[in-house]
């Protein structure tokens, strides 16, 4: 009995030592709390979960879907012309 009085003072760090006891491990979410696309505040009765993602609702979803179309579209754009641009300053005096 004495031995366990005196294992159980070795496993505490003394208050003075500057040891600090181990942090408690903080559960993992299972979803966010904020939509998206409007940062809104989920509530469990109206999320709506598509492509990976949780929104706010419905409306929510379809509007971050056109945005994304959009910055698609954009980003397809930007490399045609770039490419266009490559090709003008590659050859300059073609034909």
């Amino acid at each position: 009995m004495a031995e366990q009085a005196v294992k159980q003072e070795v496993k505490q760090p003394a208050a003075g030592t500057g040891e600090q006891a181990p942090q408690k491990v903080k559960k993992k979410k299972l979803r966010p709390t904020n939509c998206v696309q409007s940062n809104k505040r989920i509530r469990r009765k109206d999320w709506y979960y598509r492509d990976g993602k949780y929104f706010a609702n419905k409306q929510c979803f379809k509007l971050w879907m056109k945005q994304e179309a959009e910055k698609a579209k954009k980003a397809g754009e930007e490399a045609a012309a770039s490419a266009a641009a490559q090709g003008h300053t590659a050859e300059p005096n073609a034909a």
